[in-house]
């Protein structure tokens, strides 16, 4: 077992991004904001229900363009509510579990997990631990792959202190008993790409254009996770009601 405060590549085989594209993401995140795909040309949600866990010091605010736009396409989309993700303290763990309960109980069954950044190592590491309550695993830019090399490794050791050490980031990059889909970008600025994706039965990986931390705003991860669910719809979504527009 590798402790995620220790899961950064010394070897140099692993490098950290340009920092040309570095410098690209405060840009990117201040002026790119593109319009969503329009949903109608999309496949209907259903109710489907997607628990979406967002990226290293971010909450659920940075993902709210992502649910807002599959709640437009007819899935019941939530934000994990348990504020900034620092990573996998035991609190954190503790709580992203009750609230996978929360939204299997309103599906009725398995739901979809999609996770940015190093909410994608806590989705498939939730994934993993919970195999029969979850139907998909969408990761995008996750670096799941590991060792890897980013630019926020210094703050990332600041809070590995903090983390629990049963957990398991070596079997992050294991193949899950779950469709999968991972998103990654050589454009990004923040980690390496090459560590954001992964072959593995039942999953596939696609490359888009685009920076790191405008991901949940990018038409063309937009369309495609929609379209990747779609496929979980296919297999039995449970119909949505009014009463259960809130979780």
């Amino acid at each position: 077992m590798v402790r995620l405060g220790d899961a950064f590549d010394r070897s140099g085989s692993v490098r950290r991004p340009a920092y040309g594209k570095l410098a690209a993401e405060p840009w990117s995140f201040m002026f790119y904001n593109p319009q969503p795909p329009d949903p109608a040309e999309l496949p209907p949600g259903n109710g489907h229900v997607v628990l979406v866990v967002p990226a290293f010091l971010n909450n659920d605010l940075i993902t709210q363009p992502l649910r807002r736009f599959l709640n437009r396409c007819g899935y019941r989309t939530f934000g994990w509510k348990l504020g900034i993700n620092w990573g996998p303290t035991p609190h954190l763990l503790t709580e992203l579990r009750r609230r996978l309960d929360e939204c299997v109980r309103l599906e009725g069954g398995p739901v979809s997990l999609i996770g940015v950044s190093l909410g994608g190592l806590l989705a498939r590491d939730l994934a993993h631990d919970r195999p029969d309550d979850v139907a998909h695993v969408i990761t995008m830019v996750s670096p799941f792959r590991l060792p890897t090399a980013s630019h926020l490794e210094p703050l990332f050791r600041l809070c590995a202190p903090f983390y629990i050490d049963a957990f398991d980031s070596v079997r992050l990059a294991a193949p899950l008993p779950m469709t999968s889909t991972s998103i990654f970008t050589r454009s990004d600025g923040l980690v390496a790409w090459e560590s954001c994706w992964v072959d593995e039965p039942g999953g596939t990986a696609f490359e888009l254009n685009g920076a790191h931390c405008t991901i949940c705003r990018n038409p063309q991860a937009l369309r495609l996770v929609a379209e990747r669910l779609a496929e979980t719809r296919a297999n039995g979504a449970s119909p949505c009601t009014p009463a259960e527009a809130h979780l």
